[in-house]
């Protein structure tokens, strides 16, 4: 009797033994498919630069979640009267948010308003067309891209009194994608320098 306890026993601790060591292995073995599945993200957003991402309109994230709630109260003052001093205190990497939250609710009087001008921005309805012609697709694929950004910061080594350099960056694995924005200083405002690129966008597609 003894002995048939003594052996029901091992046969127990047997069989717990091979269920454990089935489990370690089946999540090894999982391990390489969640490899693959990075992979597959990281390739997914690579790809999603050369064509025009869905955009869930739905979706309530907003860059603005970044701004303190003070910031927040004069942003929407500068959306309701238009007043340039409302946004007079933000930083440049404040303004990148802002634009960037601009670009997506499609408020282009209020991006032409943040635009650097040096005296060579057309008319609000020229600068407004041609946005949207040459560079309103890209912004909003950067928006789409850069939404779940890692850090935002001001590049101290070029940026100086009168010119900011800022960089978003993000990491997808061991890829890092980095989006650079200048700006520049107008009437004490940071702004954004947008129309050189569009026109240099213009002029590219123009040579075709």
């Amino acid at each position: 009797m003894k002995l048939r306890s003594l052996l029901l026993s091992v046969m127990i601790v047997s069989c717990l033994m091979l269920i454990a060591c089935s489990e370690v292995k089946t999540k090894t073995e999982e391990s390489p498919k969640s490899t693959v599945v990075t992979n597959h993200s990281i390739q997914h957003e690579e790809e999603s630069k050369q064509k025009p991402p869905i955009i869930d309109r739905d979706y309530d994230f907003t860059y603005l979640e970044e701004l303190p709630e003070e910031k927040r109260v004069l942003y929407d003052e500068f959306l309701s009267n238009g007043n340039m001093n409302s946004i007079k205190t933000f930083t440049p990497e404040e303004m990148v948010l802002i634009m960037m939250n601009l670009i997506f609710e499609n408020k282009f009087d209020k991006l032409y308003a943040i635009t650097y001008n040096n005296n060579e921005l057309p008319d609000k309805e020229t600068f407004i067309a041609e946005y949207i012609d040459y560079l309103l697709d890209e912004d909003k694929q950067n928006y789409l891209m850069y939404r779940y950004y890692d850090s935002i910061s001001l590049d101290k080594e070029t940026s100086t009194e009168s010119i900011a350099v800022v960089q978003l960056d993000i990491i997808f694995g061991s890829s890092h994608y980095l989006k650079v924005f200048s700006l520049l200083k107008e009437d004490d405002i940071w702004k954004v320098d947008i129309y050189n690129y569009v026109k240099e966008k213009k002029a590219k597609s123009e040579e075709k």
